[in-house]
């Protein structure tokens, strides 16, 4: 049974986030953790008063948390009448990219599934979001981005963005492969070109996806830009009809290096299809 964890801040985003998990693995025995987490700032200056305060913003949170978890609990109990699907509800205290390493861990979580609220300007740039600081942190566990306001499609065709500069480890290719047994969907692979003929590596990786992958359901292009390369993914998404973006997750990513800009964030913020990050 796989087991998917999807974090909720009781938001319209975070409810098609969930929503979404559970219509993507809709014929798949799946168990969902539905976690919401909540913090309080301890006062600075430590007296009787600032304690007793805390003390009750503390159970003021986590009831508000009890309450609106159980909200969820019994509308899918009550309108999801799928068999194959089980669901637990958790609240917990402490930050969430914390608590979610941890289940990570202790649970053997298999994807994290999430909403990302857009975001422009100094808001982008000041404030981040909780997928981003999750997909920093959480490096044992592939990550799916839901856009705000995301109406669930059928994955038909699933971009794979990479230089192919870098050797695939057929482990962190995993994810990527269920999904499309699932799904029986398209993998067109894209390379943002920055050189005019592959190298002898490059070649390796084209051949080594040829082998991992049905050679019918993957296809290899190129994407020609002069702008940022986060823009011109989203075109390639928007003109092709592409159904979900697939990333590697390592340090110091190709396309960080070629353009400066910090792929990953921009495309969870800015991309209008979901976004499947997988751990290198």
């Amino acid at each position: 049974m796989k087991k998917v964890l999807v974090p909720t801040d009781f938001s319209d985003n975070a409810w098609d986030a969930l929503m979404y998990a559970i219509r993507l693995y809709d014929d798949i025995p799946c168990h969902f953790y539905i976690l919401n987490t909540y913090q309080v700032s301890p006062s600075r200056t430590v007296n009787t008063m600032n304690i007793e305060r805390d003390t009750h913003m503390y159970r003021v949170l986590k009831e508000d948390s009890e309450n609106e978890l159980k909200k969820i609990a019994t509308y899918l109990k009550n309108n999801l009448l799928n068999n194959k699907h089980e669901f637990e509800t958790l609240s917990l205290s402490g930050s969430l990219t914390t608590s979610l390493k941890r289940l990570v861990f202790n649970e053997n979580i298999d994807m994290i599934i999430m909403g990302t609220a857009g975001a422009s300007g100094a808001k982008e740039i000041f404030m981040g979001s909780n997928t981003i600081k999750a997909i920093k942190d959480i490096d044992l566990c592939p990550i799916i981005s839901v856009p705000e306001k995301y109406e669930y499609e059928e994955p038909e065709q699933v971009a794979f963005a990479t230089d192919l500069k870098r050797h695939f480890n057929i482990i962190e290719l995993n994810c990527l492969r269920e999904l499309q047994l699932i799904h029986n969907f398209k993998i067109r692979v894209i390379h943002v070109k920055e050189e005019y003929v592959l190298d002898t590596v490059q070649q390796q990786n084209v051949e080594a996806l040829k082998q991992y992958f049905e050679i019918d359901s993957i296809s290899f292009e190129e994407i020609l830009t002069d702008t940022k390369v986060a823009e011109a993914i989203n075109d390639f998404v928007v003109d092709q009809k592409i159904n979900m973006v697939c990333l590697v997750n390592y340090e110091h990513s190709f396309i960080e290096k070629l353009t400066h800009e910090p792929i990953i964030k921009k495309m969870s913020f800015h991309s209008s299809v979901p976004l499947l990050i997988l751990p290198a």
